[in-house]
């Protein structure tokens, strides 16, 4: 199976004061630089899935900038029409998605997740009950689907899950392979930040 890696890396950042959140220094590297090192041994090339606004700010941080595909129609930035944007720019197999958020994305558990069987539609970790499709794989197959969902008004990820075959990654094997626990941490808030600095300080950062 041929992967991609697609990071979202448009969001508008509004809890954080507007800043571009993948540009965020942690533990003395930017959140982006921090997702490179983990995911280019895992994948054949990087989307970073841009707004049109943001093009020239991500262009030569690592990876290729694509751009939101539903700007014009001003869909905007969701998770789900990023999806989309992605599937459209490669023809790989699949398209493994993670927010542009999380600085600390564990090769263990990402390994998991592109290990899953590769029949499924989507391949999805679940966590105490709840799903992260920000840590992700999609077939390529499902863009008609991707597409009709955002075409109908719905922008949510979890409305795709609900008609895929999705292959679910467990937590007990997601903690056996990433103790730490952090690979699905994300940065919403300045405390958010500070929180995930004192904790990827330590050697044991999954990286």
């Amino acid at each position: 199976m041929r992967v991609v890696g697609a990071i979202l890396v448009g969001g508008q950042a509004t809890r954080m004061g507007g800043v571009a959140k993948p540009l965020l220094r942690v533990a003395g590297r930017t959140i982006l630089e921090r997702q490179l090192a983990v995911l280019e041994p895992l994948v054949e090339e990087i989307l970073l899935v841009a707004s049109a606004d943001q093009e020239e700010l991500y262009r030569g941080k690592g990876g290729r900038v694509v751009l939101d595909h539903r700007a014009d129609a001003g869909a905007g930035m969701g998770p789900l029409a990023g999806l989309e944007t992605a599937l459209l720019a490669t023809d790989a197999d699949a398209v493994l998605l993670v927010g542009g958020d999380m600085p600390a994305l564990h090769h263990g558990a990402l390994e998991l997740v592109l290990g899953a069987r590769t029949s499924a539609e989507a391949a999805v970790p679940r966590v105490g009950g709840y799903c992260e499709p920000l840590h992700a794989r999609y077939a390529r197959r499902v863009l008609p689907r991707v597409s009709a969902l955002l075409d109908g008004g719905t922008r949510a990820l979890m409305a795709l899950l609900d008609e895929l075959d999705v292959e679910y990654v467990e937590e007990e094997r997601l903690a056996a392979a990433d103790p730490s626990g952090l690979t699905f941490s994300n940065v919403n808030t300045p405390e958010e930040l500070a929180r995930l600095e004192l904790c990827l300080r330590s050697p044991d950062d999954g990286l």
